[in-house]
């Protein structure tokens, strides 16, 4: 009898995770509760402090495995797909952007990028923060915010002719014009008149936005 106990315990008896597996559960948990607090306490709420608490884990473990609290901000943006890449939010194969106009490549990524943070509220909250947050929190949205910056800059590089002083230009009032509107969407959505979170509206807006990098476009077309 004492041999079948044996037995049947060492049946049951789950296997040992392996450290590998042991540091991918630690940094889900960690990024998982970084979600979790932005979802619940907003932009204000987020802290090292609060994120380990959260989480479950110690300090050392955040700096170990993230650097600190702006690693885990890039983490989360990336594996949990809060900001895709560029390349999907275009629209459209990448050989297809890249055969388009300079000025036509920009306004196409302006209008594509407003879209995607007014339909990523979980993106937008986290970039207020680089306004409103403390130091660290500042430096997570910065983190994030070059994150995305390298993916306009693949852009940029795709061709030569955005790097013209004027292409500069608009891509620097496109870009700036396209993260007002998206993130206003969420947080003030009344603006001259117009509800950014209403669908109707919205097009409208962006109707305009395009009829103005549209006009802005050197190679246009003229009649």
């Amino acid at each position: 009898m004492a041999d079948i106990g044996v037995e049947k315990a060492s049946k049951t008896t789950a296997p040992r995770r392996t450290q590998a597996e042991r540091r991918a559960a630690t940094e889900n948990a960690i990024i998982d509760a970084f979600g979790r607090l932005l979802s619940r306490e907003g932009i204000g709420g987020l802290g090292l402090n609060a994120l380990v608490k959260e989480a479950g884990v110690g300090k050392k473990q955040v700096y170990d495995y993230f650097e600190g609290l702006a690693g885990v901000a890039g983490a989360w943006v990336r594996a949990r797909t809060v900001w895709r890449s560029l390349e999907d939010i275009i629209g459209e194969p990448w050989q297809t952007f890249v055969a388009r106009g300079p000025a036509e490549k920009l306004r196409h990524v302006a209008l594509a990028y407003a879209a995607s943070l007014r339909n990523n509220p979980e993106l937008c909250a986290l970039l207020s923060g680089e306004l409103i947050g403390s130091p660290e929190v500042r430096a997570a949205v910065e983190h994030v915010r070059n994150l995305v910056r390298a993916d306009f800059e693949r852009v940029l590089a795709s061709d030569p002719r955005l790097s013209h002083p004027d292409m500069l230009s608009l891509n620097l009032i496109a870009y700036s014009a396209a993260t007002y509107l998206g993130l206003r969407a969420h947080h003030q959505p009344r603006y001259f008149g117009f509800d950014l979170s209403a669908d109707m509206s919205w097009g409208m807006v962006m109707g305009m936005f395009d009829r103005v990098l549209t006009l802005a476009d050197p190679d246009r077309p003229t009649s």
